[in-house]
């Protein structure tokens, strides 16, 4: 195993670079995100869309409507670090996202997030909800993002978007430990610590003549851990 190694560092020292096919194999990605959420739904907990094509019927309406608060935990898109960034999704899957047609999207950031994070996250986002939708604005709004033992608690500075999540105990065996699904696949995402299963406390927005708000329904919080390659810059 020694000789082997040798060798090949004396062929690459020899004859230069290693060919592209072994550059592409060992290639950094454009991006790479960990990013936690609080997050909330008007679904029964726990969420249906994770294992049908089509969200619950409400009154024969079927609709998620949804608040998605994440926090970059750490990551990059190219050169610009993404560490701290908070988006704040609101948005409806509607009755057809199964064939990979949503309702509406609004995408929050925090006042503190660049010019260069948010156009990395609108790039990043919708390859990690990879569904089409209909964009409804892009808004700064401050963002309180904070979990703690017992509550999550997640707040747009305005007033107009609001999720409490209140954790659920483990079962009488063991209920300092909290309900987690594991192996179960969140969105695009190439993994993710699992689904810790809190409660829906308040679960609320109003934007863009959109306006919900739900209780006792499914919340949960999650890390996820994301990567691929950016988008090629629009033709001229």
């Amino acid at each position: 195993a020694l000789f082997v190694s040798l060798a090949a560092g004396i062929s690459l020292a020899q004859y230069g670079n290693p060919p592209a096919e072994a550059k592409k194999a060992i290639a950094k990605p454009d991006f790479k995100i960990t990013a936690s959420y609080i997050e909330a739904c008007s679904c029964d907990q726990f969420c249906p869309c994770y294992f049908n094509t089509f969200a619950k019927a409400h009154n024969g309406v079927h609709f998620c409507k949804f608040n998605n608060v994440l926090r970059v935990d750490k990551g990059y898109y190219k050169d610009t670090n993404l560490a701290g960034v908070k988006v704040w999704l609101s948005g409806d899957l509607g009755h057809e996202w199964g064939q990979g047609k949503a309702d509406w999207l609004v995408f929050t950031f925090d006042p503190s997030v660049t010019k260069a994070q948010q156009a990395a996250m609108l790039d990043i986002l919708p390859k990690l909800y990879p569904v089409r939708w209909n964009p409804l604005g892009v808004d700064s709004v401050p963002i309180a993002w904070q979990v703690d033992k017992k509550v999550a608690h997640a707040r747009l500075g305005n007033g107009k978007g609001e999720v409490i999540l209140e954790r659920i105990a483990g079962n009488n065996n063991d209920p300092a430990k909290e309900v987690v699904i594991g192996n179960l696949k969140y969105w695009a995402a190439q993994s993710n610590n699992g689904f810790r299963m809190w409660k829906n406390k308040r679960h609320y927005y109003e934007g863009h003549d959109q306006k919900f708000e739900f209780s006792g329904t499914n919340g949960f919080l999650i890390t996820i851990h994301f990567e691929g390659s950016a988008s090629k810059p629009a033709a001229d």
